[in-house]
């Protein structure tokens, strides 16, 4: 959920379509192993992806260790689909449409085709309710289902989050706790997650599979319009909040899954600062409270509001509907009115509307104070942000464009000037504010610094006006403008979403606009008004349309919110000390009779919680059987062959001209103390970018190797599933700032660099890659690079890597410590909002060396090299810079070189000749001889401590030392803990947001976790029940083939011609061969109950002999202590 800045890598084109037109999508969603940093504006069921402001507004739901979306990770961008335009369709087909639109109670209301993303879309209207749907009908089978209401709420009790949660615990026709989690369970969904805006609420799905999508689709439908939850008191308490009292004599606490996750939130400094933004900005409108819940406000909620909202707002007269994809369109129409058809008319429609902010007539500045640790200088450590509305009222499409643009020009790459002045400035240590935002009523702009001094507050708002009003005056240089513009226009070509579906891209980005009843079709289709924003830029020049912008919506708008963030080390105690004497009030004013029915009330709502579904709700939910499964893997063509004595892995697939390729370098001959610069050398956000989970979806693998490689999250970071053997790998493409990009050559400045790379390409980066290898005690360890070009440029894609990787210098030591003072400040945000990763990475650096290496470049010991790092670079800048160079000299070899290519096979031909040239351009070996790392950190149970209301909770083993053996069967079992066991007593029961478990197959760690958790030693009981939990488990015919395909659902996820390439480099890279993958597929499909079983006394060595690490507070590692002394070893990280 943080948003990601526009800075360049491999991804970069992507994310800067995305940016420009669909800047920001924040919501926060209800999943329940989250991985995400920081919660963004929206709410959501499972995790997605960052946002950096939209830190208030989204809220995904977090779902149990097996799903998440993304926040800003997609790009919105046009899907490659081929449709029938309307010019090709007969009279008589579009008769035969009409009529059934007309049968099934809908009227058209428009139909347009496309172009863009070569679909034909029509908008219907349902008669009897006044329902909209947007149907996209063409080729892509990667189909997207979403039912959006506009759910503006009055105060901050966080009504439309929890009820987002609260409406997927059950329904009229799927009368089971939670028939979410049984289709996380078994279904093969491609996406599966709710999320809340501060104004809406999205519940999206997406399957290629067509009979498990239209059941994701009525399983979804059902549960929006006839949710359980507004019958059921307890399902409010579990979700929203309740009092928990185990025995009279004890203490009452809080519990609520939405309560926990919004403490989480607010021990953010970066959610609280954008949280405080749009508030003070919109005061007199629904953005002025908080949608997903403030902590303080939301025990203020009760169930009779809680019910009104949803028969207010959940009505289909409030409904925005999306159907997209390859299925029949008059079918969507079919299963729409049978919902529909049961409702009347309705005024929610009409009261649901937005109203506009007025504009302020001055500025305004708020001062607020935000949790910090002890640590550091805290006169270094305020936060300024300046905050601009733009408007009174939505912007024209021409507008909206020329700010998109503008938006990147000033902030999107690490060259644009007003990025590159304020970090230059030394003023700070990273931005924050995330430039142009437009997915609200009224467009934003906002930009800042943290990490700076008390004094230099004034200082960092004069340079922002300054540098603002120097780029009104002198505008933008044309190279800057040419690469911005080849930035976005590769793109919106190359249409690359990653594992997001590209439909529910689309969707979101037309929402934007149709939720405040303005045209749907018009933020779809890109062509024409980029063609001419192009044409006015060559006939205007540049200056003349970016200037007047600035002028009018910042420099001369006095709708302004300056606000200043001060560090306060006592607030995080104050906060927990006054929720204390609240609830000790509370308590008070309690009879003897009172407490014995809370308690009695509190072991109730346990006992459901605890108790599972009986058989015969569970056969409610729609599934596959396992003859809809296919026995074979996903084919990717691999053709190895050798140019210049160097591997060359090819894959003939059809990327619409686009190359994509992996050039990997053996980083063995590197000196392990030099390890903690890669992510410095390769770039400042970049740690073990690719990761490997096993047997998990992407929530789960993020949730358990995350660790690996976010030290920083101001970055995008893109999924990316691929099957390799038996892992799920997630490839996180990292943008950010990066020695080897930022430093700039002999001949060119790293401004001039970045621009070239802007104008020739669609991005390069550069990061390590490192994992366990299954029967190896050397792991695998990589320096990666990757790009991306038409394959017109293929030639300048090669050149400019060479370029990078051997031109570049490392003289500038003011630049430098740039990246370590932003590299510092990311990592203590992520010890905040991504404690679970933390604690993973920590707990394999004590198992295992893969493990140790990904921690000495994203853990704790990287933060503490920082630290001291951010110091030396002053005082032996000649070392530093010689070390850099060492790095160079250790990595680049022809010897132990990969490349490894995607395109069309013609494209793949052309490409040759520049291969070879590139590679003539290496040193033929490494001057450095080959080194064996063979270091963990020692094994004693580690708590790191952080100013935080919540804890992130884990325990790991490696099951390979009790000697078991890997089967298939692993990845259906974990996952069925995280889905069941874990999910219902960690989350449900517990309150926490997340808790999952994750099996490394390569390293042997099997891993337990947890997210924004009220609870430690709990939390262990729990784990160390798993075992029991798997002893007395009893499961039919169903259940198991649920998790089994599921599993499959996992492996099989949906991959883009991109993906599929680098996940076959991957496989590559591990020594994973197809029979394996058959091998472990077999094993999967064959799973039994014995295996269940049989893995119950496998487990039992996390129990016996695991590590313990958690991420938490000083008053819960204290009580933890005491319970048991000397638990845990104490680290102060914050």
């Amino acid at each position: 959920m943080e948003k990601a800045a526009l800075l360049r890598s491999i991804s970069c084109s992507t994310l800067a379509c995305n940016r420009f037109f669909f800047r920001s999508s924040n919501r926060l969603s209800r999943s329940s192993a989250s991985f995400s940093s920081s919660v963004s504006r929206s709410h959501h069921r499972s995790f997605g992806t960052l946002t950096r402001r939209s830190v208030l507004r989204r809220h995904w739901r977090l779902l149990p260790a097996s799903s998440i979306p993304s926040t800003r990770c997609f790009s919105l961008l046009a899907p490659k689909a081929i449709a029938t335009s309307p010019e090709q369709a007969s009279p008589d087909f579009v008769s035969t449409e009409d009529d059934f639109a007309e049968k099934y109670g809908f009227e058209k209301v428009s139909e347009q085709f496309i172009q863009e993303c070569k679909s034909k879309a029509v908008l219907y209207k349902h008669k009897k309710t006044g329902a909209e749907v947007m149907s996209v009908s063409n080729d892509d089978e990667n189909k997207v289902f979403g039912v959006v209401f506009r759910t503006p709420p009055k105060d901050s009790t966080g009504i439309p989050h929890i009820l987002e949660h609260s409406v997927l615990c059950g329904s009229r026709k799927y009368p089971l706790k939670e028939p979410f989690v049984e289709l996380l369970k078994g279904s093969l969904h491609t996406f599966l997650n709710a999320f809340t805006y501060p104004d809406r609420t999205c519940y999206p799905v997406a399957s290629t599979n067509t009979k498990d999508f239209y059941n994701l689709v009525d399983v979804y439908l059902d549960a929006v319009f006839f949710p359980k939850c507004v019958e059921d008191f307890q399902t409010f308490q579990q979700e929203g909040w309740h009092y928990e009292l185990n025995n009279p004599s004890e203490d009452i606490s809080y519990k609520g899954v939405v309560f926990n996750e919004m403490k989480g939130v607010y021990s953010q400094p970066d959610n609280i600062l954008g949280r405080t933004a749009q508030q003070a900005l919109f005061p007199d409108n629904t953005y002025g409270v908080d949608s997903g819940g403030d902590p303080n406000v939301i025990p203020k909620l009760t169930f009779e509001e809680f019910k009104e909202f949803h028969q207010k707002y959940y009505h289909p007269g409030n409904a925005r509907i999306w159907f997209y994809g390859d299925d029949d369109p008059n079918e969507r129409l079919r299963i729409l009115s049978e919902y529909l058809d049961l409702f009347d008319t309705s005024p929610a429609s009409r009261e649901s509307r937005v109203e506009p902010q007025k504009l302020f007539s001055k500025p305004v500045r708020i001062v607020e104070k935000y949790p910090a640790g002890e640590g550091g200088d805290l006169k270094k450590k305020h936060m300024v942000c300046l905050n601009w509305v733009l408007s009174d009222k939505p912007l024209d499409l021409e507008t909206e464009l020329a700010l998109g643009f503008l938006d990147h020009l000033m902030l999107g790459t690490p060259a644009s000037p007003l990025r590159k002045i304020l970090l230059e400035s030394g003023l700070g240590e990273a931005i924050v504010g995330g430039g142009m935002e437009d997915d609200l009523l009224q467009p934003q702009f906002s930009i800042g610094l943290k990490g700076v001094s008390d004094d230099d507050i004034p200082k960092v708002e004069e340079l922002v006006m300054t540098t603002l009003k120097s780029l009104a005056e002198e505008g933008f240089d044309s190279e800057a403008v040419e690469a911005s513009m080849n930035t976005i226009e590769f793109s919106l070509r190359e249409n690359n979403t990653g594992s997001f579906p590209r439909g529910l891209s689309l969707m979101l980005r037309s929402i934007g606009k149709w939720i405040y009843d303005m045209d749907p079709f018009e933020p779809l289709k890109y062509e024409k008004p980029l063609m001419d924003l192009k044409a006015r830029i060559a006939e205007e020049g540049s200056k003349a349309v970016f200037s007047p912008l600035i002028e009018k919506y910042i420099l001369n708008n006095p709708h302004c919110v300056t606000v200043e963030m001060q560090p306060d080390p006592e607030k995080a105690s104050r906060d927990e000390a006054a929720e204390r004497e609240i609830l000790k009030k509370v308590k008070a004013g309690m009879t003897e009779e009172d407490l014995a029915e809370l308690a009695r009330a509190t072991q109730e709502l346990r006992l459901k919680q605890e108790t599972p579904d009986p058989p015969e709700a569970l056969k409610s939910v729609p599934g596959l059987s396992l003859l809809d499964i296919p026995k074979e893997p996903i084919h990717v063509p691999t053709e190895i062959g050798v140019i210049n004595d160097v591997k060359v892995l090819q894959h003939n697939l059809f990327t619409n001209d686009v190359l994509y390729t992996e050039i990997v370098f053996d980083m063995s001959s590197l000196k392990q103390d030099l390890l903690p610069l890669v992510p410095l050398f390769c770039k400042q956000s970049a740690l073990l970018v690719q990761i490997i989970a096993q047997g998990q979806n992407l929530n789960h693998c993020c949730s358990h190797h995350l660790q690996l490689i976010l030290p920083e999250l101001n970055l995008n970071f893109t999924f990316l599933y691929c099957f390799v053997g038996s892992i799920v790998l997630v490839n996180f493409l990292i943008v950010g700032s990066q020695s080897l990009m930022e430093m700039g050559t002999k001949e060119l400045d790293f401004v001039q660099l970045n621009q070239l790379i802007g104008r020739k390409t669609g991005g390069i980066s550069v990061y390590p890659f490192t994992s366990s290898v299954r029967g190896k005690e050397d792991p695998c360890r990589h320096i990666i690079v990757r790009g991306k070009a038409m394959t017109g440029h293929a030639e300048d894609l090669f050149n400019l890597v060479n370029c990078i990787l051997q031109e570049v210098q490392f003289t500038d030591q003011q630049r430098f410590k740039q990246f370590v003072s932003q590299s510092k400040a990311r990592m203590e945000s992520r010890l905040r909002g991504s404690g679970h990763g933390i604690a993973a990475a920590r707990m394999d650096a004590k198992l295992n060396t893969a493990g140790w290496i990904a921690e000495q470049m994203g853990g704790v010991s990287y933060l503490e090299f920082l630290q001291a790092l951010e110091k030396k670079v002053d005082q032996d800048w000649i070392g530093i810079s010689s070390s850099l160079e060492e790095i160079r000299k250790s990595l680049l070899s022809r010897k132990g070189c990969l490349i490894n290519l995607t395109s069309e096979g013609k494209n793949l031909t052309n490409s040759e000749k520049y291969v070879s040239k590139f590679l003539d351009l290496l040193p033929s070996s490494s001057p450095v001889e080959k080194t064996t790392w063979n270091a963990r950190l020692s094994s004693e149970n580690e708590a790191i401590l952080v100013p935080t209301q919540v804890n992130y909770v884990g325990k790991a083993t490696n099951i390979y030392d009790t000697g078991y053996q890997l089967k298939g069967s692993a990845y259906v079992i974990s996952k069925y803990i995280s889905n069941t066991w874990l999910w219902d007593r960690v989350r449900v029961s517990g309150g926490a947001y997340g808790g999952f478990c994750d099996f490394d197959t390569y390293s042997g760690v099997f891993s337990f976790l947890s997210y924004r958790d009220p609870n430690l030693l709990k939390t262990l009981d729990i784990y160390d029940g798993t075992g029991d939990f798997l002893r007395q488990l009893e499961m039919d015919d169903d259940t198991l083939t649920k998790a089994i395909i599921g599993t499959i659902g996992d492996v099989d996820s949906y991959q883009l011609p991109d993906a599929k390439g680098y996940s076959s480099l991957l496989r590559y890279l591990l020594g994973v061969t197809e029979e394996e993958r058959r091998k472990r597929r077999e094993e999967i499909l064959s799973t039994s109950l014995k295996d269940f079983k049989e893995f119950a006394d496998v487990i039992e060595a996390a129990k016996h002999k695991g590590v313990v690490v958690a991420v938490a507070s000083q008053d819960d590692v204290d009580a933890a202590n005491k319970e048991h002394p000397n638990f845990f070893q104490v680290k102060k990280a914050l």
